[in-house]
């Protein structure tokens, strides 16, 4: 197992099931207090750059940290979006997962996108399709390669995955990685409601609250039910995840529509298993990872 052999801590592993912080702090505090556990001794990359710019638009600077893995290029290149409720989260928050993805022979582009409550959908729906396009002209620069091109996120980074995806914004994506996502905002919502402080339109912060009821359908937040264009996809999630049914519903309909998929439920893993580095199921979703992308012919497995 990688990394640290503590346990996980209980505070934190509880967040990961219910989605409530401790009493007296908030979600934001706790992840803090735990940085150290989940991102703390990283495998070696041959080279991270930090903060690339990838365009400015309405006051945010849209970046990226792009990890190198070692080894001879090109690599196969991965757009990461990170999780976080649309609201935290940045690629340093995530920093450690990138690197295990490097770690694996991914170029990871990990993308700072705008975040609500200041920028609201479809902000962040817009810079990760910018992203996808400027992995496609850029990625060659950093030693990826643009024809073995992954587009993947965890939690509310699966649902920008998802949704890029299902509305056609993001055509030369080869393969999906969707991890423990939401694939139904408005399905969703109860269970996300101690993260983003209600299930009513203007207790969220991430939709637009006159438009809460005109996007219930739309391909970009809800992809689910347009997900017949889907490149093949994997979708992990842990039994003991509160958005269990969130990734068995989108697997379900990605049978429907004849969409080349793989769906692992892992026993006994919480949401947002991969950076909990001494869980069980953090190595055996990075091993997933690997193997599935190694049976599309994008990534071969390397022997660590």
């Amino acid at each position: 197992m990688t990394g640290s052999r503590t346990a996980v801590p209980p505070n934190l592993l509880e967040f990961q099931r219910t989605f409530r912080a401790p009493a007296g702090g908030s979600a934001v505090e706790l992840l803090i207090a735990h940085d150290e556990y989940m991102n703390g001794d990283p495998p070696p990359v041959a080279v991270t750059h930090r903060n690339v710019p990838l365009r400015e638009v309405a006051g945010w600077r849209v970046g990226a940290d792009i990890s190198v893995p070692l080894g001879e290029p090109p690599f196969p290149t991965l757009v990461y979006l990170h999780g976080g409720g649309w609201v935290m989260g940045a690629p340093w928050t995530h920093r450690r997962l990138s690197a295990e993805l490097a770690a694996r022979g991914l170029l990871v582009i990990s993308v700072d996108y705008r975040r609500a409550p200041k920028h609201r959908f479809p902000a962040a729906v817009e810079d990760c399709a910018h992203a996808v396009g400027w992995a496609v002209e850029h990625a060659h620069e950093y030693g990826g390669d643009p024809d073995r091109l992954v587009l993947g996120g965890d939690s509310a980074g699966g649902n920008l995955t998802a949704g890029v995806l299902a509305a056609g914004l993001a055509d030369p994506v080869k393969a999906a990685l969707l991890l423990y996502g939401i694939y139904d905002f408005h399905r969703a919502i109860s269970s996300l409601a101690p993260l983003l402080g209600g299930i009513q339109p203007d207790s969220q912060p991430y939709l637009p609250v006159a438009e809460f009821e005109q996007l219930r359908d739309d391909p970009r937040l809800s992809p689910e039910g347009h997900c017949a264009g889907l490149p093949p996809s994997l979708v992990l999630v842990g039994d003991g995840d509160p958005l269990l049914v969130e990734s068995t519903a989108m697997a379900a309909r990605l049978a429907e529509t004849g969409v080349t998929h793989e769906l692992l439920v892992i026993e006994d893993a919480p949401h947002g298993f991969l950076q909990l580095p001494t869980h069980p199921a953090h190595d055996l979703g990075l091993a997933t990872i690997e193997r599935f992308l190694d049976g599309l012919g994008l990534l071969e497995i390397r022997t660590r």
